[in-house]
Formats: structure tokens, sequence, C-alpha cells
């Protein structure tokens, strides 16, 4: 059903294609026509005459040149406003990467300095208490050895 309408469509639009060519004259379309008139020539000042054909042609022309000119704007100020995203967006993620790192960083170092001073505030034996210990543990060695002498030197 789908391609009989297509072709039903396509002949139709043939037709009416060809009414509109037989029925409009050629007449119509003569042609352009500009004509110079010069001081003398009856006409009250110097200048160019067009005919309507060509007054239509340069209206058009010129309402054409408005629009495309418009069309070219536009699409150029879209263009430039991409890219501009683009680097927007380029700089931005540039932007959270180095301040991912820097937080890193940062989270390393102050664990790094919470190590360190948990390295030096750690509760460690008075040096008082060190000599103390040394000189009682230097005591006894001498008695031990002593008393290992003594029983060595007693059968």
């Amino acid at each position: 059903m789908n391609d009989t309408f297509k072709i039903f469509a396509g002949n139709l639009t043939i037709f009416f294609f060809l009414c509109a060519s037989l029925i409009s004259p050629t007449l119509v379309y003569a042609g352009e026509e500009i004509a110079t008139v010069e001081e003398g020539q009856p006409a009250p000042f110097d200048g160019t005459l067009f005919n309507t054909e060509a007054a239509a042609r340069l209206l058009v022309d010129l309402e054409f040149s408005q629009e495309a000119c418009q069309i070219e704007t536009t699409r150029q100020l879209q263009l430039q406003s991409a890219q501009l995203h683009l680097e927007i967006d380029v700089l931005q993620a540039s932007k959270d990467s180095l301040q991912f790192r820097f937080d890193e960083t940062l989270a390393i170092r102050n664990d790094h300095i919470l190590y360190l001073e948990k390295k030096i505030t750690k509760k460690k034996v008075p040096p008082e208490a060190v000599f103390a210990i040394g000189v009682l543990s230097g005591v006894a060695l001498t008695i031990g050895a002593g008393y290992a002498i003594g029983q060595a030197a007693n059968p």
C-alpha cells in the first residue's frame, strides 16, 4: 500500500507541474529591462530605470543577501560558541584533575605529619630510669659472675 501511495503522489505531482507550465504564459517572463536616462530625455531626473521584473529581482537579491548574511553570521557565532564551550570544558576538566591531585597530595602529607608526630611524642623511658636500670644490671651481672666463679672454685 505504501508503494502505491508513493506512485500516486509522484504521478499527481507530475500532473500539477505540467498543468502549471502549460497554463502560465511565458510572456510574463519577458525579461528584465534596465535603461539609463540622461538630462534632456523625457524624465524629471538623471538615473536608471528598471522594469518591474528587474526591480523585483533586485529586491529579492537584496533580501536573499541579507538572509544569507544573517545565516552565515549565526553559523559563525554558533561555531565560535561551540569552540569556546569546548575550551571551557577542557580547562574545567584540567582544573578538576589538578584539584584532585592537590587534595590527594595534601592528604598524604597530613597523614605523614601525623605519623611523624606520633613517633616524636611516643612515651619513652626517661634517661634517669635507663641509667638506673643499667647500673642495677651491671651490679647484678657482677654478683652473678662472682657467684659463678666461687662455685667453680669449690668443687
